[in-house]
């Protein structure tokens, strides 16, 4: 008999085991318990903190039935907030200059206009507190006949310490003379070129004296005066005042132009005749005429050395005929500075230099004034080899000495004719001869008198440069430079 089959055990059930349902499950139970004991919190954590945001936001309506016994408080009162204080709007820039001749030109503009309100803040852009001064200074002007040049005659003097000098031009009342006013200009970058200090020709001082006295507050950091006191003030610096004669850059500006206007007479009482020899200012002279010199315009004169009893200032001057700039050095000396500036010393130097290199393209040196063999200094004239004619350089400088000559009939000069060391002794002698001679026909051409000239002839005698090289052979440029007549002046 068979017997009956036997039930599974339950782990079979469904053909497979339960060990992973029962796995899943308590996953599932342990996932729930973490959710409520931990990440729930910090939900509802997260939802608090944000609670005070929303209520900022959104502020909850009062009550509608308000406690019997609590009394009204009434609302703080709102305090509008204070306005901000308005931003001061920066000073307008009155005047704004990139170049200094630019003002002195809109000074003049405005003085030819009689709009002297506005010349006067030119004049005090510095320091406005003087503004109303300056412009009744250039009115009292005015009203003493003086009347300002054109814009083209505003001129760049110089460059004294941390300063750049112009000059204003005014034609005297009365007369064609022209005095100056010269303004010290200083750099402000936020308003360009100012006048730092205007100095006036001694013409217009009795202008200046009617200004009225100013003052200003004492400076910052002065202890209050005392209850019932003024506070004391200090006198203003002073914007305008007059020349005295001291001014190292005005005495040899002037110096410096009349020699430029060939003004010989005239320079030579600006120098010290026992420190600088006549025949070095009358060469300066003939280099001036000869290259037609003028100053610099950018800057033409500089002042290097400023001591209250020695200043030294260099002259940069140009020449269109040339095509050179070039320069010379002015020293000045005084005993004290009570005593005037005098010029005791030039520098010529690069002056000359550039003559010379200038004329040698012609073939005939051009150095105006030489050292003597025997000492001291003399104007030279050069001539071709073997010739006594007069080379048309040696007539310009002839023009200046005889000026200077007529000038002065108790005057005389001398003058030595020199050859090189080519030909006999003799006819050298009879060559420099020729060679003197002619320069004296010409002065007296030229109106100087007979009797205050007197000519000599040297030969090969007194030659400036060797005649031959150091090898022995011959230098040609050497023999240039001895084939010439010199003139001394008896001064």
């Amino acid at each position: 008999m068979q017997s009956p089959p036997r039930s599974l055990p339950a782990r079979f059930v469904c053909g497979g085991s339960l060990v992973p349902i029962l796995i899943v499950v308590a996953a599932l139970a342990l996932s729930t318990a973490i959710f409520f004991l931990f990440t729930k919190k910090k939900m509802l954590a997260q939802q608090d903190a944000a609670a005070p945001v929303v209520a900022e936001a959104k502020p909850a309506a009062p009550d509608k039935k308000p406690a019997k016994d609590a009394p009204s408080t009434p609302p703080a009162p709102v305090t509008p907030p204070k306005p901000a204080p308005p931003v001061p709007a920066p000073a307008p820039v009155a005047f704004g200059f990139a170049r200094p001749l630019d003002l002195g030109k809109q000074l003049v503009r405005s003085l030819a206009t009689g709009d002297f309100a506005t010349a006067g803040k030119l004049a005090a852009s510095a320091d406005a507190a003087q503004s109303d001064s300056a412009a009744k200074l250039f009115e009292k002007l005015a009203g003493m006949g003086f009347k300002p040049g054109t814009e083209d005659q505003v001129e760049f003097l110089g460059l004294v310490e941390n300063r750049t000098r112009i000059a204003v031009p005014f034609t005297k009342p009365g007369t064609n003379e022209t005095v100056r006013i010269q303004l010290d200009l200083e750099r402000d970058e936020r308003m360009g070129w100012k006048i730092a200090k205007a100095t006036l020709p001694k013409a217009m001082s009795s202008a200046i004296a009617a200004l009225p006295a100013m003052i200003v507050p004492s400076a910052a950091g002065t202890p209050p005066p005392a209850p019932g006191t003024l506070a004391p003030a200090a006198p203003m610096k002073q914007l305008f005042t007059v020349e005295d004669g001291t001014d190292a850059l005005a005495f040899a500006s002037d110096f410096v132009r009349l020699l430029l206007k060939h003004d010989f007479a005239a320079a030579r009482a600006f120098v010290d005749d026992a420190k600088v020899p006549v025949e070095r200012l009358v060469g300066l002279c003939i280099v001036f005429e000869e290259g037609q010199y003028a100053l610099n315009t950018s800057k033409p004169l500089i002042v290097t050395i400023a001591n209250p009893e020695v200043s030294w200032v260099i002259a940069q001057v140009q020449s269109e005929t040339l095509q050179q700039n070039t320069e010379f050095g002015v020293e000045l000396k005084r005993g004290d500075i009570a005593q005037p500036w005098k010029v005791v010393g030039l520098n010529l130097s690069d002056i000359l230099g550039s003559f010379a290199k200038n004329a040698s393209k012609l073939g005939v040196p051009y150095t105006p004034i030489v050292k003597n063999p025997k000492g001291g200094e003399s104007l030279a004239l050069y001539f071709e080899y073997d010739r006594a004619e007069l080379h048309p350089r040696a007539l310009k400088q002839l023009e200046v000495i005889s000026a200077l000559m007529r000038s002065d009939p108790s005057k005389k000069l001398r003058i030595a004719g020199h050859t090189d060391e080519k030909g006999r002794d003799d006819y050298n002698v009879g060559l420099s001869h020729d060679r003197a001679e002619a320069v004296k026909k010409q002065l007296v051409t030229l109106g100087v008198p007979t009797d205050q000239v007197v000519t000599t002839a040297l030969g090969k005698a007194q030659p400036l440069s060797p005649n031959k090289k150091s090898d022995g052979t011959d230098d040609p440029e050497g023999r240039s430079h001895n084939r010439r007549a010199e003139i001394y002046l008896d001064f």
